[in-house]
């Protein structure tokens, strides 16, 4: 059996986010909208799952692994920019996945 695949997804893990609102800052200033730019964009998520606030995970699907690639180098660029501009509050990229999306559901 041969999967079919839908789109192409990024899971980030961010860790060392001292505060969740300070991080959300930087994103909206920019990795938003540098997301969205990208061709076959589908969605971004940021979500704190950190129940002592310090470690946030990010997930964006696009249609193609080209973008989703391309999105990888944006996210990079951000975290450095970050760290750069604050350097004892930026989060550390301790882990990124990606992969295309073999099955899916939506309301």
């Amino acid at each position: 059996m041969v999967l079919e695949i839908l789109m192409y997804a990024t899971l980030r893990e961010y860790e060392g986010i001292k505060d969740p609102v300070e991080a959300l800052q930087p994103l909206r200033e920019g990795l938003l909208a540098a997301m969205q730019a990208l061709p076959g964009f589908i969605a971004y998520y940021f979500v704190d799952v950190g129940e002592a606030g310090d470690r946030m995970i990010s997930l964006s699907v696009f249609a193609s692994s080209e973008a989703a690639e391309a999105s990888n180098q944006i996210a990079a660029q951000w975290v450095e920019r970050w760290i750069a501009e604050h350097p004892t509050t930026a989060p550390t990229a301790s882990r990124v996945d990606a992969g295309p999306v073999v099955a899916s559901a939506f309301a």
